[in-house]
């Protein structure tokens, strides 16, 4: 905004310059917010120190509340997200990480999706809840799809995908925490779906603070 300002030689800026400048300081510092929470997290998790606050919750809801903050970008990338969820499907776990958990799967799946249309399930079970997050993207090949999970790792090159390959070790941090698991199936050119089984009574890890 400054360079706008400085380089219009004295005459009034533009609205639709200075509201351009403004957006794109505003994508900016949102993708440095996004960093530095994820950064923070890995620290968390690295001393043992993920604290978890237990409520009652509709696996279900979280999704489509989750969902509905991803339809601009979404259609900016030209993909439809679907959502499949049959009645509530309840238990008690930590919203925020919950949240989180959906946020880090659904935007894996649109950045490596190539624009086709994501899926995700709601499913219960007895004593489980199931999420599962489809895309039919890029694909993982077998070689990969432990190494994922961890640290700084990915796929795929950096420089054509960006990001820090931190979103699913986080993702798989906060399952266990939670007192579930998280594993994936791919095929390179033929997608991915990853899939989450959570206790819908949670056993805290000790990361975490149990219910009560």
């Amino acid at each position: 905004m400054r360079r706008e300002v400085e380089g219009s030689g004295g005459e009034v800026v533009a609205r639709e310059r200075v509201v351009s400048a403004a957006r794109g300081a505003e994508q900016q510092l949102h993708k440095l917010a996004v960093l530095v929470d994820a950064l923070l997290d890995v620290s968390r998790l690295t001393q043992g120190r993920l604290a978890l606050t237990w409520e009652e919750l509709d696996v279900g809801e979280v999704v489509r509340e989750v969902v509905e903050r991803f339809a601009q970008q979404a259609a900016k990338m030209g993909s439809e997200v679907e959502v499949v969820a049959d009645g509530p499907v309840e238990g008690r776990w930590d919203r925020l990480r919950l949240e989180q958990v959906v946020t880090n799967l659904l935007s894996n799946a649109l950045k490596y999706g190539a624009g086709r249309p994501v899926r995700v399930w709601v499913e219960g079970r007895p004593g489980q809840a199931v999420l599962v997050v489809r895309d039919e993207g890029i694909g993982i090949g077998p070689e990969h799809q432990e190494r994922i999970f961890d640290k700084f790792e990915r796929a795929v090159s950096g420089r054509h995908y960006g990001g820090l390959g931190l979103g699913l070790y986080i993702t798989r941090q906060i399952v266990q925490a939670l007192g579930g698991t998280i594993e994936v199936e791919s095929e390179p050119g033929r997608g991915a779906t990853f899939r989450v089984v959570l206790p819908r009574t949670s056993t805290p890890s000790p990361s975490g603070r149990g219910p009560g």
